[in-house]
């Protein structure tokens, strides 16, 4: 540990605090998928256990011996003067300052919203496109997805997947309007919990995750369905959703959580004993 003392600190303008590290984060992440692989199949049990050593490896390092500090610049040379303030003392409310959370700042929901929006739209542009480079046919990409839901769908010819049906383009389009919401949302909520290479976390670690998922999954659940699809074209979907949805996401403006509020500032009631509406900076 670093023996330099708080006023030592304050001379040098800073003040040291732990650095920000997603290995927990990670390490949790390793074990989830060690659990799905117990149920789908056993790369995926690998796979998490490699991304659990990882994130437990670079956790300990990062630890031991001695934890790694960033130094925090001061706002104000020192404390502010304490004045006597001869009033009759008011009630105390609860200050949870010194208790923030990590991260102090997020993306709008409205950002993964309209991102998972956009990104589904060029991944399904992309995705047809495909499937007219490779069958002749703007269809068969969304019958497949469709045959997620729908019977009989894996049980087609090739001929049937690449021919218009109704219920599989109305399906096709509420899966992928559902997904790319979710997904997106998910993207805006976890981002500013990335401390670096976010939009390489958004385009290729998690689409590398999510299409290792379904391969397993795909292959119990429905593995007749698995035989009609190309995976290398389904990661590159994949991949072209996460860039333009991160892409979006990450360009937008945070705004300040509300952690720090007062539960009437939340409300919208107005006291003499609370913060103003907003928070404290």
């Amino acid at each position: 540990m670093n023996d330099t003392n708080p006023t030592d600190r304050q001379h040098t303008g800073g003040i040291e605090l732990p650095q920000s590290t997603a290995s927990p984060m990670v390490a949790a992440f390793g074990m989830t998928l060690m659990a799905a692989g117990l149920v789908t199949n056993w790369v995926v049990a690998a796979a998490g256990l490699l991304i659990m050593m990882v994130g437990v490896v670079v956790w300990f390092r990062q630890s031991n011996p001695d934890s790694k500090e960033i130094l925090m610049p001061l706002e104000r040379e020192g404390p502010d003067p304490i004045l006597p303030r001869p009033a009759k003392v008011a009630h105390l409310i609860a200050d949870t300052e010194h208790r923030a959370r990590i991260p102090m700042e997020i993306h709008p929901y409205s950002a993964g919203i309209w991102g998972g929006l956009i990104g589904g739209v060029v991944m399904a542009a992309f995705a047809s496109l495909w499937g007219l480079i490779a069958h002749g046919s703007l269809w068969y990409t969304v019958n497949l997805l469709a045959g997620t839901i729908l019977s009989g769908y894996s049980e087609m010819s090739m001929e049937q997947l690449s021919a218009f049906h109704t219920e599989g383009l109305v399906v096709g389009i509420v899966i992928q309007i559902v997904m790319s919401l979710a997904v997106g949302v998910l993207y805006g909520v976890t981002l500013p919990l990335i401390p670096r290479f976010q939009l390489l976390f958004s385009a290729i670690v998690v689409p590398l995750i999510w299409s290792g998922l379904t391969w397993a999954s795909i292959s119990v659940v429905n593995p007749a369905l698995g035989e009609h699809i190309e995976w290398i074209w389904f990661v590159a979907s994949q991949i072209v959703y996460g860039l333009v949805a991160g892409w979006y996401i990450i360009r937008t403006e945070k705004v300040k959580t509300m952690q720090n509020w007062h539960y009437l500032e939340r409300l919208g009631i107005e006291t003499s004993g609370a913060h103003e509406m907003g928070g404290k900076e």
